[in-house]
């Protein structure tokens, strides 16, 4: 599974934390185009503040860029901590990434089924019968 861009943490390195997270969740799951020089009206100086739009432009300007959207930050994040440490309770889990039990189970059985698919899963059954 893919992980957060690095330009976002990056950005968060480099930017005031609550800043960056305004920005992501307004901007987030949108495509900007971004500016060689942001200016006032612009949707990057709009979304992001100038000294965020300007953190952008040094480094990105010309381009298109994809802002994963909160949505997406949480399902990665989920994943990883999943991988990272299995066993953790599902109510633990659910409260730190703002989702439901229900999904953290979802996300666990979707991980299980990339590992095993579930043919496979049912094939080996049959065999050890």
């Amino acid at each position: 599974m893919e992980r957060e861009p690095s330009w976002v943490e990056e950005l968060r390195a480099a930017m005031d934390p609550a800043a960056v997270e305004r920005f992501l969740l307004r901007a987030g799951g949108m495509r900007l185009y971004v500016p060689h020089a942001p200016r006032p009206g612009s949707p990057l100086m709009a979304l992001g503040g100038r000294d965020i739009a300007r953190w952008i432009s040094a480094r990105y300007a010309g381009e298109y860029l994809d802002v994963p959207s909160g949505r997406a930050q949480a399902r990665d994040g989920l994943r990883q901590a999943l991988s990272e440490e299995p066993d953790l309770p599902v109510n633990l889990l659910a409260n730190r990434f703002g989702v439901s039990a229900r999904r953290v189970l979802q996300v666990k059985a979707e991980m299980a089924a990339e590992i095993e698919p579930p043919l496979l899963a049912v094939m080996r059954r049959a065999s050890s019968e």
